[in-house]
């Protein structure tokens, strides 16, 4: 961090200085929000272990819809597969059968908020704590459980949404590597981008729905992910659930839902780290 007491004693300079700083830490917020390694904002969990079992983890996000998820798990069943599904409450609540299907199977259903709003980066602590509360209780409503692993829409993460994934209780969770077949794509283009890459430990992302309101071909995906899942294995690795990768909870014990110790002090961790990190921006400006 630049130190404005190190700065010359007159005007310009210190001008120069400031701004300096004024733009490290501006980096530093932006590198946090969209960045899905970074921890600026709070505890993520990007990857597993490195050194472990040759392990990797598939995870679908935006589902479910009846033109993929359906197709998505029968593959993953005849290959007897698991992953893990981060759902939008909007699209299980239209389409509760699919969220049943996937729970069947032996997946994990995460929580991906009720509406995935491409600007919900901008709203505060009331709209964040009804994200994570409206979808839980509906995916409990559905399946009688409550989602504990949460996935932030595009990755992006501020300050009030991991402050409402800790006192809901979530491990947020990311990725190492993504499909990108969010846009234009074809199958065999999804399993170049990730299996010649793919390490023991990485979580790849890819989708199996689209947000509310919005259209999207999701057929290159379903038919990747045989090749893929056959590639990943021909070089060792096998795919599994991500509360498996990663040692975390799945899902929310029913008798103290919102209070993982594990998870709180991860996030107080973070704050205090946060906290100094503005202090000591808030010292050298004065300096």
């Amino acid at each position: 961090m630049l130190n404005l007491t190190q700065c010359p004693s007159w005007g310009a300079s210190v001008g120069v200085c400031a701004a300096g700083s004024a733009a490290a830490t501006a980096g530093a917020m932006a590198w946090g929000l969209v960045s899905p390694r970074s921890s600026f904002w709070g505890p993520v969990r990007f990857r597993g272990p490195a050194d472990g079992p040759p392990r990797v983890a598939l995870t679908f996000d935006d589902g479910p819809h009846p033109q993929s998820t359906a197709r998505i798990l029968e593959v993953l069943g005849e290959l007897g597969v698991r992953a893990t599904f981060f759902v939008i409450g909007r699209n299980a609540r239209r389409w509760p059968d699919l969220l049943r299907r996937i729970d069947e199977g032996g997946h994990v259903v995460g929580n991906h908020t009720f509406d995935h709003h491409w600007f919900g980066t901008r709203r505060h602590t009331r709209y964040w704590d009804g994200q994570f509360s409206a979808t839980d209780e509906l995916v409990h409503s559905i399946i009688g459980r409550r989602p504990a692993i949460f996935r932030p829409p595009m990755g992006f993460k501020v300050w009030h949404m991991m402050n409402a994934a800790g006192r809901a209780g979530h491990s947020v969770v990311t990725w190492t590597r993504r499909a990108m077949d969010g846009i234009h794509t074809d199958p065999r283009r999804i399993v170049r981008r990730l299996v010649p890459r793919a390490r023991a430990g990485d979580i790849l992302a890819l989708h199996d729905g689209v947000e509310p309101g919005s259209a999207g071909d999701r057929s290159p995906t379903v038919a990747a992910v045989r090749p893929l899942v056959e590639g990943l294995r021909l070089r060792g690795l096998e795919p599994v659930r991500l509360d498996e990768l990663l040692a975390i909870p799945a899902y929310a014990p029913e008798d103290r839902r919102g209070e993982e110790p594990r998870i709180a002090k991860a996030f107080a961790a973070s704050q205090r780290r946060r906290f100094a990190f503005e202090k000591g921006f808030a010292a050298d400006a004065r300096g």
